[in-house]
Order: C-alpha cells, then structure tokens, then sequence
C-alpha cells in the first residue's frame, strides 16, 4: 500500500513501516491477553491480579514517550525509533526469563518504555512532512489496517500460548521487535526540521498545560484506548474458552468493527465536520457500552454475547480516533517531538491509571466493568459536547462585540 500523493521519495518511511510501527504496541499489549490465564497459573495469581501485565504497560508506555519526544527534538527522529526499539527488545527478552512475577512486571515495563517511540516519534515524524487534512487521511487510511492489528495478536498469542505459555507471546513480540530494528535501520530518513524550538521542555509544558482543546483530546483518546484495552484484558476471562483460534475470533470480529469505522469517515459527506465526526463516533461508543450493559443485567454470564454486544463501541473507536488525533498539535509545529511527548505522556498516564482502577473491579460477575464502560463512555461524550459548545459560543460573539471587548481591555 503507498500514498503516492501524500509522500514523494524519501520524506517518509514507507507507509507499510509506518503502519507496521503504529500498530506494534497494540500487538505487544494485546497477544498477552489469551496468555493471561497461564500468567495466572504460573505465578498462583487471581484473574485481577494478572491485569497488572496489562495496566503496567501503559505506565511504563507514557513514561517511554515522555523520553522519546524530547529524544526526537533534541537528536532527531531516526535515533529516537532505533534505541526505543532496542530497549524494548532488552525488557522483552527479560520477561520472557523472569524468575518471578515481579520481574515479569519489571520486563513488561520496561518493554512498555521502549516501544512507547514505536507511537509518539512515528506520529512525529508524520507531522513533520504532512498537515492538515492531507494528515488526517493518512491517520483516516493506516486507521483501516490498523483496526486489524489487535485482532492480530490475540490470535498470534493465543497459538503462542497454546504452544508455550505466556512466554510464547512474549517471544512474538521479540521476534517482531528485531524485525522492525533491521528494517528501521535501512528504511527509516531523518526528518527533524533544520530549525527546531530549543524552548525548554518546561516552558512547552507550560503551554499545554494551559490549553483546553489538547486536555480534551487527550482524555477522549485515553478513554476511547482505556475501553478498548479493558475489553482485551477482561474478555478471555468473561467470554470463557472457545474451539479453534480462541479469544482469536473475537479480535477478528473487533476489527472488522474498527475498520468498517475508519472506513465511514471516507464515506461522510466532506460536508460533516471533524467535530460531528468525533460525536458520531462517541454516540456509538456509548450506545455499545448501554447495550452490554443491559445484556449483563439480563444474563449475568453471556459468554460470547459479553463481546459482540460492545461491537459498536470499536466502531466508534475508528470513526472518531483519527479525528482526534490529527488536529491535536497543529498548534505545535516548532516544537513537535517535546509537545507530542506530553500529549502521550498525559493520555498514556490516565489510560494506565483507568485500566488499573479497572483491574481493582470485581472479575466474577461483567456488570460492574460493563457499568463503568457505561459511566465513561457518557462522560467522554459530555466533554466533546463542552468543547462544542465553547467553539459555538465564540463563534456568536459579533465583530462588533469582540472590537468592544478588545477597546475595553485597552
């Protein structure tokens, strides 16, 4: 697959790399799912004891990006990519011979902090050579295959964990690490602009810190990842075993929501908004949490019904993510590496922090998680409306009245 008309030569990596960069977090965090079960075995642990594996990995992810945006500004792009990569190859090898659970945690960690570079300098060095609406069809494109690639690792992990126990998945995705290092290593330009804002990281942390738009974006996508991520870590659990690929045939049912999403955002009219788009989005999001939740107060073990209910809400995932992400730092040129890293640093902390509260709810029965999917998913579209709302609203304000205003400040 190429975009021909969004990238010429060597501006960018080709886009399969691109792809194959964005979408290895979500297969490292992911093909562990179907091996929580002999993580639990191995280590004589509950099933919410085992969510750690999952919940640490975002922690020890918005620390990565943290590091790796400031990496990205200061030594450019292409360092950034290849030493994140290394360290997370050195945490995955370590999980795999941990002696224990702790140092299987300590290993996911750090893991979990070299790949964060995998997302934040990708997405940077992306934003260094497209804009606009040019970036938000890309991120509109590679969202299409991207939406494949959690179903990819539930099904890999769960032929590795078949084979091998948790330590197979593992070893998946050290094989997939060192692929992606030999292929980064000959494909992968630099892109850092020849200018780059030497501002202090303080002083672009100060800016963020006072801009309303990016802390809305930033808590739509934790939330939107906080549910997705929840349902991987909670569904070999709720859905129960399954005969052929497992947990597998769920992932694959999830993509297809996914994508059938990403593709509804080339089907609107160009008339429909980045906004709508996003509202669009977080309506089904909402209506598939309601719709689980009212299928576990009906039948408090559904089985395989628990994940096809919430099919809706990984299609308003796709819908609505690459329209949150793609405008996020367009006010953040001259500086996008370092804002790009507090960006992630803030969404990947609140997504850790959520799926740890999730892992401290009760496992033997799917209402409560179910309700709080419910609680979220309302929440995350009462702070889309303000932000619509606030928009409108300065939008009202006449020429007249904002010249009034300006003469009485003066």
């Amino acid at each position: 697959m190429s975009f021909p008309h969004l990238h010429r030569s060597r501006e960018l990596p080709p886009t399969w790399l691109v792809i194959a960069c964005l979408a290895l977090p979500q297969i490292a965090e992911t093909v562990l799912a179907p091996g929580l079960p002999s993580v639990a075995r191995a280590w004589q642990l509950s099933a919410a004891d085992t969510q750690w594996v999952m919940s640490l990995f975002f922690l020890g992810f918005s620390a990565g990006v943290l590091l790796w945006g400031q990496v990205a500004d200061r030594w450019g792009r292409r360092p950034a990519l290849l030493l994140g990569l290394a360290l997370a190859l050195a945490g995955t090898a370590w999980g795999i011979v941990a002696p224990s659970y702790a140092a299987l945690l300590a290993g996911r960690f750090v893991q979990a902090l070299g790949m964060a570079t995998c997302s934040v300098t990708t997405q940077t060095l992306l934003r260094d050579r497209l804009s606009g609406a040019p970036l938000t069809q890309y991120f509109v494109t590679i969202g299409m295959v991207l939406a494949w690639s959690p179903a990819v690792g539930p099904m890999l992990g769960q032929l590795a964990s078949d084979l091998a126990g948790y330590r197979g998945a593992l070893s998946i995705t050290a094989v997939s690490v060192s692929v992606l290092i030999s292929c980064g290593l000959c494909l992968v330009p630099e892109t850092r602009p020849p200018v780059v804002d030497t501002a202090p990281m303080l002083t672009v942390a100060r800016r963020t810190l006072t801009d309303r738009a990016l802390w809305r974006a930033a808590l739509l996508v934790a939330g939107l990842n906080a549910l997705v991520f929840s349902f991987y870590a909670a569904g070999p659990f709720m859905v129960g075993h399954l005969p052929g690929l497992g947990f597998g045939w769920i992932g694959l049912a999830v993509a297809l929501a996914g994508s059938l999403g990403a593709a509804l955002n080339r089907r609107l009219s160009a008339s429909v908004g980045t906004e709508q788009r996003v509202r669009y989005g977080l309506l089904a999001v909402l209506a598939g949490a309601i719709g689980q939740l009212i299928l576990v107060l009906v039948s408090p073990r559904p089985g395989i019904g628990w994940a096809f209910a919430a099919l809706p809400l990984f299609l308003g995932f796709g819908l609505a993510i690459p329209n949150i992400l793609a405008p996020a730092l367009r006010d953040y040129a001259s500086c996008l590496g370092r804002a790009g890293a507090l960006f992630g640093v803030a969404y990947y902390a609140m997504l850790g922090l959520a799926l740890a509260a999730s892992a401290a709810l009760p496992f033997d029965t799917p209402v409560p998680l179910s309700l709080a999917w419910s609680l979220l998913a309302a929440a995350m579209l009462a702070i889309h409306r303000s932000r619509i709302a606030e928009e409108a609203a300065k939008r009202a304000i006449s020429p007249s009245a904002r010249h009034d205003a300006l003469r009485s400040r003066t």
